[in-house]
């Protein structure tokens, strides 16, 4: 993935999301948002790699390992027990504090124009079940319903800024035992 992007791993442990390329990191961590994946960690690199090329300054998070996401559904996933979710279908929006929503705009805008392509991966696909094919789109309808309702998209976006809450959880993964 990395020489395909003209690019190399850079697998520091400990880097901090606020180190990374900005936008590229929105846009990765509302992409989670958007399939419901709680799963990863920048800091210990769970179920991300960074990669970085001679074009950017700045590390890129490539998330990865998207079995426990809620859009998957898969039977045995569920979130880790800081994070205080029900369950993996319950989205919680994982990335740093940032108090000023406009900043989020343009990715918001950017997943409003793949929308159509996002959709036909579920709506072209005959191999995937009716019964998945509905409680899907339901589930990305409520993602763009957040994204397109500036108090939902506030609750939804501002939570990492929530002193009280468990928006700052950093999920360690599997460490090594030495």
């Amino acid at each position: 993935m990395a020489q395909r992007n003209q690019a190399f791993l850079f697998e520091k442990m400990g880097y901090q999301p606020t180190q990374l390329d900005k936008v590229k990191f929105l846009e990765m961590a509302v992409f989670e948002y958007l399939i419901a994946n709680t799963d990863w960690s920048v800091q210990y690199q769970q179920n991300i790699k960074l990669i970085k090329n001679g074009q950017n300054k700045l590390p890129i998070a490539v998330p990865y390992d998207f079995d426990h996401a809620g859009i998957v559904r898969s039977p045995y996933a569920k979130p880790a027990p800081a994070l205080q979710l029900s369950n993996v279908l319950t989205r919680r929006y994982r990335g740093y504090c940032i108090s000023e929503m406009s900043v989020y705009q343009p990715i918001f805008d950017k997943f409003n124009r793949l929308k159509p392509a996002i959709y036909a991966i579920y709506e072209d696909n005959k191999e995937i079940q009716s019964s998945y094919k509905i409680k899907t789109l339901k589930f990305l309808d409520d993602f763009y319903d957040t994204i397109n309702d500036p108090e939902k998209a506030l609750l939804a976006f501002g939570y990492p800024c929530d002193p009280s809450g468990t928006g700052n959880v950093v999920i360690k993964g599997m460490q090594k035992i030495n």
